[in-house]
């Protein structure tokens, strides 16, 4: 299969589904919303930047939605060091220092989450140990 027309289609499928959602009433779309959502979160943590961009788009108070850790959308980006989704924190304006600062169950906020060293599988996205430390700290310093 050809790659650009399988994101081409799935970014419109996301389009499609997400316009039936804000059909429903605005009460039955916050109790979607005000849920801990698999689907953001899976979004956030496999770097699918595209698709939050068409959520936060439709539906800015997305941002607010929390999950069972009290991790944002940016939280679990930095955890997972996805650079795409975390840069949508800019695009939000003065409120990304209230998202920034907001602390977890663990009393760790964004900055506590990016001095942790990332998950394996994107460290070994850079081989290199001097590499890796390198990419770490250009996190920490974000």
């Amino acid at each position: 299969y050809n790659k650009g027309l399988m994101q081409t289609l799935a970014h419109q499928l996301v389009e499609d589904l997400w316009r039936e959602v804000l059909q429903l009433q605005p009460l039955k779309i916050s109790e979607l919303m005000g849920q801990p959502s698999k689907l953001l979160f899976d979004a956030a943590e496999l770097g699918n930047v595209e698709f939050l961009i068409v959520l936060i788009r439709s539906y800015p108070d997305i941002i607010w939605t929390l999950d069972e850790s009290n991790h944002s959308l940016f939280h679990v980006a930095v955890q997972h060091r996805h650079e795409s989704v975390f840069n949508l924190i800019y695009e939000i304006g003065a409120i990304k220092d209230l998202i920034a600062f907001c602390i977890d169950k663990k009393k760790n906020n964004m900055l506590h989450l990016a001095a942790k060293l990332a998950p394996s599988s994107r460290l070994n996205i850079i081989s290199g140990a001097a590499l890796q430390m390198q990419r770490e700290l250009l996190w920490f310093k974000e």
